[in-house]
Order: C-alpha cells, then sequence, then structure tokens
C-alpha cells in the first residue's frame, strides 16, 4: 500500500514546535485511512491514525502533549524547531 502526503504542518507545545506530517492510505476495500507522523527528535517518532483527518487532530491534541510532558519527566529532549 502507499501512503501519499497530504499536509505538513507544527505543533507547538510549551516551548516546543513539532513537526507532523499527515498521510492518506488507501485499504483493499478503497476506503481512506489517515495517519499523522509527529517527530519529537531525528530517531524519535510517533505515529496515529485514524478514519479521517479531524480525528487525527483530536487524538494530536491531547497525545502530543502528554508524550512531550512524559519525555521531559524522563529527561528525552524533544526536538525545537
Amino acid at each position: 500500500m502507499f501512503q501519499t502526503l497530504i499536509k505538513k504542518t507544527k505543533l507547538d507545545v510549551e516551548s516546543t514546535t513539532l513537526n507532523v506530517r499527515y498521510y492518506e492510505t488507501r485499504t483493499v476495500k478503497g476506503a481512506s485511512r489517515y495517519c499523522a507522523e509527529v517527530e519529537f527528535g531525528t530517531e524519535d517518532h510517533m505515529i496515529l491514525d485514524a478514519d479521517s483527518v479531524s480525528g487525527l487532530e483530536t487524538k494530536l491534541s491531547s497525545l502530543v502533549r502528554a508524550s512531550v510532558y512524559s519525555r521531559m519527566l524522563v529527561g528525552t529532549p524533544a526536538a525545537t524547531a
């Protein structure tokens, strides 16, 4: 299956700016699935998926903030651009 890049954005969480890329994938039955790749660092990524872009944005609004805070607690540096 092939993914098509549909959007690139940046998310600001506290003093951290994260790059986010949204992709669309077609299933075997022809339905669309969407995923978002959040880049915390060069080797630190998080991938979320949903049935819609708005569903992804809802997930991102809470999960990315929690992920940034958890990385701060364990001392893993998050990317700042």
